[in-house]
């Protein structure tokens, strides 16, 4: 993320840290990573500097707004909390109710949407793309990862998400496993997290959250 976050190679410096297909896919994202929470200081250490590191990558970019309409949350369902987000342009079910975090970088705005629980999290993030369209998947990967601690990338590959190029991932965080998938829809970039203290601790958490993601349209 050194110059954008829409250039290619080169991560920047970590930044401090901070205590934060569907349907239309042509192929969903690899490995799977639901399990107890052994490590869960650390876990939580590692969630909260995504959001760091978003802010970080948000300060990089040549986007000259960002949205901060209020989001109006659904009724919670059985199977989890449908969140319809008018800030970030989506809706979306996540296990439980997702803690909403707002940062700026200048005239950037970015909104993260994360929910964390017991021995694992997953998460929606949203970024303006910059006026000039130059967008990396690649470079988002990098970045993301980059903003955590021990953060690595195993393994990318590209895949369609509701009909868009995107770049899936996994990922390594303190030697615990993650998942990341970048995707932009015209003016937003999107990535989605899940990382927990096994490979099975978000697998279905995070599935839901890709297969339920759906645009608003403003």
């Amino acid at each position: 993320m050194a110059r954008q976050w829409f250039s290619n190679h080169d991560a920047p410096p970590s930044p401090p840290g901070i205590s934060p297909d569907p349907a239309a896919a042509a192929g969903p994202p690899r490995r799977r990573l639901i399990a107890p929470c052994d490590a869960q200081t650390l876990l939580r250490m590692a969630r909260w500097l995504i959001a760091a590191g978003i802010v970080l990558l948000a300060g990089c970019t040549a986007a000259t707004a960002g949205l901060h309409a209020g989001s109006r949350p659904s009724p919670r369902p059985a199977s989890g909390y449908l969140l319809t987000a008018s800030d970030a342009h989506f809706t979306a079910m996540f296990p439980c109710k997702p803690l909403r975090i707002e940062k700026t970088a200048g005239t950037t705005s970015v909104i993260v949407y994360l929910a964390d629980l017991p021995g694992y999290a997953v998460e929606i993030i949203r970024a303006p793309v910059p006026a000039s369209g130059s967008f990396s998947l690649d470079r988002a990967v990098n970045v993301a990862a980059s903003a955590l601690p021990g953060g690595e990338v195993f393994s990318r590959h590209p895949i369609t998400y509701h009909g868009q190029p995107a770049e899936d991932a996994d990922i390594s965080v303190l030697g615990e496993p993650g998942q990341i998938l970048v995707v932009a829809f015209g003016p937003s970039a999107y990535l989605f997290e899940g990382f927990g203290s096994t490979a099975a601790s978000f697998a279905h958490d995070y599935q839901v959250l890709l297969d339920s993601f759906r645009l608003l349209h403003p």
